[in-house]
């Protein structure tokens, strides 16, 4: 079963389907054959460009976000969805932003508090040797302050950060249990990352992306996974052939790609186009490509 909302993020620009790669001469015949079977209509206009909130990007997780909100709410109502969300806010990875904290200035009280003691001091009349032993000890309690701010400061950027991606789309559930009662943290079951299609550079951020979290996480690994609508086998090989760094990848209307991919290699002898044919069949046997409605069915069991 195709995505619901999939007709209204499909159109053509400039006589080529917006699936479709203008560089790539294979990639435009192949998203024609792709809209013929999904029956978009050849003047079908696709999504304003100009309008940041309206781009086919945005949209799709828009529309996919508000599609499994619908459907968990029947389903699975202990899980919530939410697209653009930083993981390192979930309970697996909060961890990941310890470093981030720690770079503020953690001995501001203290500092506050040697102020207010010498204000103090020289307000209830200590004598003058007093008053200047004072003075020292709190010099020496600066100059400890500053030393060891700098000393930490280094030590951070020796540390350093990892450059982690928001996830498109999460979902989630409450912690429970007595140790999560005063906890705003929430566990992630599921994240997605949502490519309209892919370039090798996009391909290579799910992968990445999804490697980090592997590796960095405490606790279990979510659900993770790239949706796309893009029709070529070879770059949708490059996520579905991956090491583990994602589950599989879920596309928009697999139906219809299935349709359009024997169609469009039918009739010929030629070695490329049945190359496609059977990379795809294969990306499709092993599981590595999903359809969309897997994806609904799936993560209401999380």
């Amino acid at each position: 079963m195709p995505a619901p909302f999939i007709s209204s993020l499909c159109g053509y620009r400039d006589g080529r389907p917006n699936t479709s790669d203008k560089s790539d001469s294979g990639s435009v015949a192949l998203g024609k054959v792709f809209f013929e079977a999904m029956g978009i209509p050849a003047d079908a206009a696709p999504p304003e460009q100009g309008d940041e909130r309206k781009t086919v990007g945005n949209l799709m997780a828009s529309l996919l976000s508000a599609d499994l909100e619908d459907i968990l709410k029947e389903k699975a109502p202990h899980l919530t969805v939410e697209p653009e969300r930083a993981f390192t806010g979930f309970e697996q990875f909060t961890h990941l932003s310890a470093a981030r904290e720690l770079r503020g200035d953690m001995a501001k009280e203290v500092t506050q508090a040697v102020n207010e003691l010498e204000k103090y001091s020289s307000r209830v009349g200590l004598d003058e040797e007093a008053l200047e032993k004072l003075t020292g000890h709190l010099g020496k309690i600066r100059e400890q302050i500053r030393l060891t701010e700098s000393r930490r400061r280094e030590l951070l950027n020796l540390l350093g950060e990892e450059s982690l991606l928001k996830l498109d789309v999460t979902v989630s559930r409450e912690l429970t249990g007595d140790s999560y009662e005063t906890s705003p943290l929430r566990h992630l079951v599921a994240g997605l990352s949502l490519k309209w299609t892919l370039r090798t550079d996009r391909a290579q951020d799910c992968r990445s992306q999804g490697a980090k979290m592997a590796a960095l996480r405490r606790g279990r690994m979510p659900h993770f996974a790239a949706v796309t609508m893009e029709p070529r086998p070879s770059m949708l090989a490059l996520l579905g052939r991956g090491s583990g760094d994602i589950d599989c990848v879920y596309h928009l209307h697999l139906h219809a790609l299935s349709d359009a991919i024997d169609e469009y290699c039918s009739g010929t002898k030629h070695k490329a186009r049945l190359a496609i044919r059977d990379n795809f069949r294969r990306l499709r046997d092993q599981r590595r490509i999903r359809d969309y409605d897997e994806l609904r069915s799936y993560v209401a069991t999380l």
